[in-house]
């Protein structure tokens, strides 16, 4: 099971992203562990990537708390 922070849910807001759009950058995108701890996916697009960052609570679950978008490097 997947939880949505209210961060994650207003940064999908104001990039257009639905629940099932990140959940598949989630399960498909590229995985790595991120800098601050916890994990990136990313899934890249033509001219842009988007990135979920997630981490694991205390109870087990898995907890999406951020999303972005950029230009792709």
């Amino acid at each position: 099971m997947v939880i949505f922070t209210n961060n994650a849910l207003r940064k999908m807001a104001s990039l257009g992203l639905s629940e099932g759009s990140v959940l598949n950058i989630y399960n498909k995108g590229d995985k790595e562990k991120s800098n601050i701890g916890g994990y990136n996916s990313i899934m890249k697009f033509p001219g842009y990537e988007i990135g979920v960052y997630y981490n694991q609570g205390n109870d087990g679950k898995w907890r999406i708390i951020s999303v972005w978008k950029r230009g792709r490097r």
